[in-house]
């Protein structure tokens, strides 16, 4: 199992704003410090933003800052906004018109090994990465 990009790219943002202190930081600053497309951190962003954890500013000197505590947001929340249960598990029987789907024995083995990812990252949270993780 591995986490798609915009995962980890929303991780490192989150943390280099909680470093941040409260201050907006822009896209520019976030990606330039990431050696990541500008472009495609601005979605990244603009997701975070529609799930309310970080807040956006317009204008000039406008910029991102968390909307909450870094000892509110979890790993957990990350990956289920960016990732799809499905993508960690895609059955190739379906191409070949399995009939099993969802009852598949196999997909519903991959279906809980994610739901167990997830609650394992519940406990790891954006202020673990300031103080260093030890869980």
């Amino acid at each position: 199992m591995q986490i798609s990009r915009k995962s980890e790219y929303a991780i490192h943002s989150l943390m280099i704003l909680a470093f941040n202190n409260g201050e907006e930081m822009s896209v520019e600053e976030l990606a330039s410090m990431q050696e990541i497309s500008r472009t495609y951190l601005a979605k990244v962003m603009q997701k975070l933003a529609g799930a309310e954890l970080v807040q956006s500013s317009k204008g000039f000197k406008g910029g991102y800052s968390l909307a909450t505590s870094p000892e509110e947001i979890s790993f957990a929340q990350i990956v289920a906004l960016f990732e799809e249960e499905d993508q960690f598990y895609n059955c190739m029987d379906t191409k070949r018109g399995c009939q099993f789907g969802k009852n598949c024995l196999i997909h519903q083995a991959f279906q809980k090994a994610y739901l167990s990812m997830l609650a394992e990252l519940q406990k790891v949270h954006i202020s673990d990465l300031l103080t260093g993780y030890d869980k």
